[in-house]
């Protein structure tokens, strides 16, 4: 089971990690304020919370394959919540996935329906499970 920090909650908006994560060659960050990355469906996929909700969106930035774990979330006007890639600042609405800023047409990022289950578990949804589970020749 994940732990999942509400990032409606200011003392709650971040898990430490004792030591630091590289997270683009050359550059380090300390004590980083992060998601929580999972894999699910041969994906990678970041995980927050806010008040009582969870999002799921793909790890990789479209722009650039920023780590999104690892980017913080903000609220924009009209009440979108969005995470902000700490690469280069892009922010992606954790809801569609579009591109809020910059301003570019048809950029967008894969975001994931999530259940969270009374037990505390989450159930990721996909439109469609990879192809390793069914073909023959992979092991699980």
């Amino acid at each position: 089971m994940i732990n999942l920090f509400d990032w409606s909650k200011s003392d709650e908006k971040f898990q430490v990690i004792p030591r630091a994560v590289s997270f683009k060659p050359g550059l380090r960050r300390q004590n980083s304020k992060t998601g929580t990355l999972v894999s699910c469906n041969e994906q990678q996929i970041a995980v927050f919370r806010y008040h009582n909700r969870v999002y799921a969106i793909k790890e990789k930035c479209p722009h650039l394959g920023g780590p999104l774990h690892l980017g913080d979330i903000e609220e924009l006007p009209g009440n979108t919540l969005c995470v902000r890639c700490p690469w280069h600042s892009w922010k992606f609405d954790l809801d569609t996935g579009l591109l809020k800023q910059p301003k570019r047409h048809g950029v967008s990022s894969v975001v994931y329906p999530v259940i969270v289950k009374e037990d505390g578990k989450l159930m990721i949804g996909f439109d469609q499970f990879d192809p390793k589970y069914f073909s023959v020749d992979s092991s699980f």
